[in-house]
């Protein structure tokens, strides 16, 4: 009986160590074999680890090389910010002095009487119903949570202060009420699902918009009901002839659909 459990355990061990070298033998054979790439020729198993290295860059940088910060369009510090008020409905955390305070620019200091929530010029309605996440625990390798249905204040513009998008191009201009908005991507770059959800998103917000980027607009823009910037762009997508060409039709029936309120 022990005999076979060592053999057992000899034979494990072998294949634990048998079957990554012939993976690395393979790789080796292969590159060096190949005529595409000199560093792979050359160096093929440095070679491959190279180009692993250079597809994980990215995502390098961001967690362990870049400070809070660095990083476009948006710093650490700012998506942190975004990430925990969405999921958590907490905007509590610390402001600490990272920045270079010797530089030109704008700051913010903290205000000994700052404006009361019904001082300020918003609109909390209606109430948002959605989940808040709850953190009920959280160590170095383990989390527990749990979700809560709740209804969420928005911060929207009153109709004195509100944007006006589209006033003289379409017949259902757009009061934009919301700060933040969906730039441009085209259901091409991002798919149903993705489309849907944001679409569903947005409406759900409230006093937002979303830009349908290149590609016109598809049955998925539609389904949350929310304000869309429809782009035409170069292409003229869902604007245009079969020849390729500028069509005032199409143009015309987009611009008569109430959830397009802006073509831009």
């Amino acid at each position: 009986m022990e005999g076979n459990i060592m053999i057992g355990l000899i034979l494990f061990l072998i294949l634990i160590i048998l079957i990554p070298l012939l993976f690395l033998l393979r790789i080796y054979i292969h590159d060096q074999r190949q005529e595409k790439h000199a560093i792979l020729r050359n160096y093929p198993l440095l070679g491959k680890m190279r180009y692993i290295l250079e597809k994980m860059g990215p995502e390098l940088r961001q967690y362990f090389f870049n400070n809070n910060l660095e990083g476009k369009p948006f710093n650490r510090i700012q998506f942190e910010f975004v990430y925990k008020a969405a999921k958590y409905n907490s905007r509590m955390i610390g402001f600490g002095s990272e920045r270079d305070f010797t530089e030109e620019g704008y700051y913010m200091v903290n205000d000994m009487f700052p404006k009361q929530r019904e001082e300020m010029r918003v609109e909390q309605y209606p109430l948002i119903h959605s989940k808040r996440y709850v953190l009920d625990n959280e160590s170095l390798f383990s989390r527990k949570e749990h979700r809560v249905e709740e209804d969420f204040e928005p911060f929207l513009l009153p109709d004195e202060d509100a944007i006006i998008l589209g006033e003289h191009t379409v017949n259902y201009p757009f009061r934009v009420k919301g700060l933040i908005g969906q730039s441009a991507m085209s259901y091409g770059a991002l798919g149903d699902h993705a489309i849907t959800a944001l679409a569903e998103g947005l409406a759900l917000a409230g006093g937002t918009w979303m830009n349908t980027g290149e590609g016109s607009v598809s049955p998925y823009h539609l389904k949350g009901n929310v304000n869309l910037i429809m782009q035409i762009s170069s292409g003229l997508f869902g604007v245009r002839t079969e020849d390729g060409a500028f069509s005032w039709e199409r143009f015309k029936e987009k611009s008569d659909m109430e959830q397009i309120r802006h073509l831009n």
